[in-house]
Parts: structure tokens; sequence; C-alpha cells
């Protein structure tokens, strides 16, 4: 899949969604060419971010370099992995908005035992 494929598959899931969940993401959802690995572990590489920031805003960055590592081919698991990783970010927007950190909380218990798992920890 090209940057280009990434960023209309995108496009068209966002479609899929209520506007309601979108609002006040006014930083929008960003295609990053790059990959991204985890500071916490480097081998580790991250699919998308939630973002808050005073001057920026709120916005959400999926970064193709990825998925493109990690799904190399498989358009299927590339649309399926997208899907998954934008409706998590999404629920990071929303929760933020009520004043939640459920799933901050849950995604640091998964990254805890993948860490202690790979004998990083």
């Amino acid at each position: 899949m090209t940057v280009e494929e990434f960023q209309d598959a995108l496009g068209e899931m966002l479609d899929e969604l209520p506007t309601p969940l979108l609002e006040d993401l006014n930083g929008g959802i960003i295609a990053e060419p790059s990959a991204k690995q985890s500071e916490e572990s480097p081998g580790l590489l991250i699919l998308g971010q939630y973002h808050q920031d005073h001057y920026l805003g709120r916005f959400i960055v999926l970064y193709y370099g990825s998925f493109a590592y990690l799904y190399g081919i498989d358009r299927n698991r590339w649309l399926r992995e997208m899907r998954k990783t934008l409706r998590h970010e999404i629920r990071h927007h929303v929760e933020e908005r009520a004043g939640l950190r459920d799933l901050a909380r849950e995604d640091q218990v998964l990254l805890r035992k993948f860490l202690e798992d790979s004998g990083e920890q």
C-alpha cells in the first residue's frame, strides 16, 4: 500500500464514523509517512498516537511506516489494523474530552506486560 492509498483508506474510515466522535479534534488526523518507535521499548513500533497540545490542539497521528514494516503487502491486514488503530486513538480523544483515562491505563498495563514477557523489564 502506498502512502497515498493509506491516506485515501484513512479518509474512507473517517467517513464511517459518527461526526460527534471527531468533535474538538481540531488538529485533525495525520498520516505520517515514517515509522515511530516506542520510547520505552525501542524495538516496539507505534501504529498511532493521540496528542493534546496547548498550541497544536488535539490530533491523531497514524504512522504509515510502522504499518508498512509490520504488515508488508497484506492489504486486508493493513485495513483491519488501520481501522482498529484509528478507533483506538479516537477512544483516547473521546475519553480525554470526558476527563477519563481508562484507555491510557489499559495501554500502560499492556505495555508493562509486553515488556515483562519480552524480558525488557
